[in-house]
């Protein structure tokens, strides 16, 4: 009977530490705005055909559990990103527009709050602004996701102790009607803020109680420079992983929950931009290989997902014209984001008005994409852009206006035949409805995988019940 009692004993240690095993200390949650299946397997295909090896994978596909989440929202089949970034922050279905509360305005506790409740260190990050829609809805609770100055005082409110990206978009409260300093506020909350990679000096920041890490150029607020354009050398997605990791794992024993957003892959996605959308993913998943390697150094005490609050432009892998055919080694050449494309033609028109010549542009066009050149152009696209160019000079043409940006004729055609030329599709400049990607690795990963979809506000529940949080 003895020796029964000390095996029953043992068992249940064993399965003690198991169970404690699966209890994440360290929470990654990664949030590709805009990511859908067609974006993801667009970098899959591209790392294929650049490292011409079918084994080439983006460091997503590392993971042993993956699937798929509906995005929809409490008012319509089609998100926005208020309201998917509340059901992954809160766990709860709200209508577009909305932040941190549910469609009936009540206020919702968001993953990251009862992190911190818990005694966990918290840091949101964002290559966009942080007071856009989805890092704003881990701390913030308004009806409208555009009380920007609103949302960015709650910030301060939330205690987090790490935030960073691109800047604020009212943060004197010009917009609201509200003057105020949300700087002054962040400081009374114990804030050290920081600006751009210059500004952030580790003897400096191993003394801050929390940190605030805004880009240094606030002429951009939207984002810190997308990634095509080589102008966020300033700071990156990875560097803020990385020093989120280094922050908080100094001085957090209990552990941390880290929410890290590629806002500009979105961006990207309602210009129809191919080059610039795989640009972007590649830089998250870049993200997603700093938390990776901290896994493989706490393996039992880690957890990181990754996902997306909805699909934005339709993007789809092969089109009617390509069938079969897909050029991912014609990515490379492009070197400009359709914004900047769009800038350096305003800038050739403004510079040479009505004399401009179609080699001016078709100079352009080589010299920033390489159409014309290495992507060879039919004498029917050439002679279709050359009208285009023609009605802007006679002011016949329109513009093309997306979320985020507005672009002449020229450049949305000359980007029409872009994708084309890649093999790649777009069937709207908006969001869509389509299910998004879902990867998960490490302690309680298992939790994911039911075999089925999962819906977005199933995300955080399943992260709460894990680190034993309980919920609301």
């Amino acid at each position: 009977m003895k020796n029964i009692r000390l095996k029953v004993l043992s068992l249940l240690l064993i399965l003690s530490g198991i169970a404690s095993a699966d209890v994440p200390k360290y929470v990654f949650y990664f949030i590709g705005d805009g990511m859908g299946i067609g974006q993801v397997q667009a970098l899959r295909t591209y790392y294929k055909n650049i490292q011409d090896s079918v084994s080439a994978l983006p460091h997503f596909y590392e993971t042993p559990v993956s699937g798929f989440i509906t995005t929809f929202s409490a008012n319509d089949d089609i998100t926005d990103s208020a309201a998917a970034g509340t059901a992954l922050a809160c766990g709860a279905k709200t209508r577009n527009g909305m932040i941190g509360m549910d469609a009936d305005t009540l206020t919702l506790t968001s993953i990251a709050k009862k992190m911190k409740a818990a005694g966990r260190g918290v840091a949101i990050m964002s290559s966009v602004c942080l007071d856009d829609a989805t890092p704003a809805a881990f701390y913030a609770t308004r009806p409208s996701r555009h009380h920007y100055y609103q949302i960015a005082r709650q910030g301060a409110e939330s205690g987090f102790d790490f935030m960073a990206g691109a800047y604020f978009r009212d943060p004197y409260g010009v917009r609201s009607g509200t003057p105020g300093n949300v700087f002054a506020e962040y400081e009374a909350a114990g804030y050290t803020i920081v600006r751009g990679r210059e500004g952030y000096e580790q003897a400096v920041i191993d003394k801050a109680q929390r940190v605030l890490w805004l880009d240094s150029d606030t002429t951009t607020e939207n984002r810190i420079g997308y990634a095509i354009d080589g102008d966020n050398g300033d700071m990156t997605l990875p560097q803020m992983v990385r020093s989120g990791i280094d922050f908080l794992y100094k001085k957090y024993p209990k552990g941390f929950f880290m929410m890290a957003e590629g806002g500009a892959i979105d961006h990207m996605g309602h210009g129809n931009d191919p080059s610039g959308v795989l640009r972007e993913t590649i830089e998250f998943d870049a993200a997603v290989r700093e938390a990776i390697e901290f896994y493989k150094k706490h393996p039992r005490e880690t957890l990181i997902v990754i996902t997306a609050d909805h699909e934005t432009g339709g993007m789809s892998v092969g089109t009617i014209d390509s069938r079969h055919k897909v050029n991912m080694h014609y990515l490379p050449y492009a070197t400009v984001s359709k914004g900047q494309f769009g800038e350096d033609v305003r800038v050739l028109l403004s510079h040479r008005g009505k004399d401009v010549t179609w080699s001016e542009v078709a100079s352009l066009m080589a010299d920033k994409l390489g159409l014309g050149t290495h992507i060879p152009m039919t004498a029917g696209e050439e002679g279709h852009l050359m009208m285009v160019l023609q009605e802007i000079l006679d002011e016949r043409s329109k513009v093309q206006e997306t979320l985020y940006a507005s672009y002449d004729e020229l450049t949305k055609e000359v980007y029409k035949i872009y994708s084309a030329k890649l093999g790649l599709g777009w069937t709207t400049v908006h969001h869509t409805g389509s299910p998004v990607p879902l990867f998960v690795m490490g302690a309680g990963a298992d939790s994911f995988d039911n075999k089925g979809w999962l819906d977005n506000t199933d995300i955080p529940r399943i992260m709460a019940r894990l680190c034993r949080l309980g919920w609301h």
